[in-house]
């Protein structure tokens, strides 16, 4: 079971590398977007926890909301922001591990919380969730999240037929299948991360290669540029 488990993995590994080649001329470029994307995750996957007392210990120094006489609600954010920062961090790590080979969102504006630094150790910039207030700094963002990670989880097959298409407008069917298949994948990885995340922080910006379009729908192939 275990061969089998390892032939399988083995074979997609190589399956997405080839995807990745095909389907981008400076193949150099996404390894080394890839490698960068799995370093990422390395690192955020085994530091994670350290979110934890970073929080608690700022929420004690600075107190609530700047006012260090309230120190008491200031420790109880700060346990609240790091369990949302520590969770967060380490499931964007093992996300960034397991699909480094994986193409993803644009960006990460308004979707979630961010962290309040690149690396956990690193001081930052804490985000406000009560800036403007709540419901816009904090709960809109999550939502958005999670309607960004099912739409990417249950829609994700369409990639397929869009980069299909795609290939056939340009002249090459074999790489838009290749494509279609490795975006798809890319978009189950992010859609199951973003859902399984959405009550938790997540990093500002997003890493490594990113797909054509926010949706697959977005833009029909017909009128898509040849890419460079």
């Amino acid at each position: 079971m275990r061969k089998r488990l390892c032939g399988i993995l083995i074979a997609m590994t190589f399956l997405f590398f080839a995807t990745a080649a095909t389907a981008n001329a400076a193949s150099d470029e996404v390894l080394d977007n890839m490698m960068k994307k799995l370093q990422r995750g390395v690192i955020n996957a085994f530091t994670g926890w350290i979110e934890f007392p970073v929080q608690v210990a700022e929420g004690f120094n600075e107190g609530f909301k700047g006012d260090e006489n309230n120190k008491l609600f200031g420790v109880l954010f700060g346990v609240l922001d790091g369990v949302s920062h520590s969770a967060g961090r380490t499931i964007s790590g093992v996300t960034d591990i397991i699909g480094f080979w994986a193409a993803g969102p644009e960006n990460n504006e308004n979707i979630g919380i961010p962290l309040d630094a690149e690396y956990a150790w690193e001081k930052g910039e804490p985000y406000d969730i009560f800036n403007p207030n709540f419901t816009d700094a904090t709960l809109r963002p999550m939502v958005n999240k999670l309607f960004r990670g099912c739409g990417n989880g249950l829609f994700g097959f369409m990639e397929l037929p869009y980069q299909i298409n795609k290939g056939i407008s340009e002249k090459a069917p074999d790489a838009g299948v290749l494509k279609g298949l490795w975006y798809w994948g890319s978009r189950e990885i992010s859609g199951i991360s973003d859902v399984i995340s959405a009550p938790f922080a997540n990093p500002k910006d997003t890493i490594g290669i990113t797909f054509d379009e926010k949706w697959q729908w977005e833009k029909p192939a017909k009128k898509i540029e040849r890419m460079e």
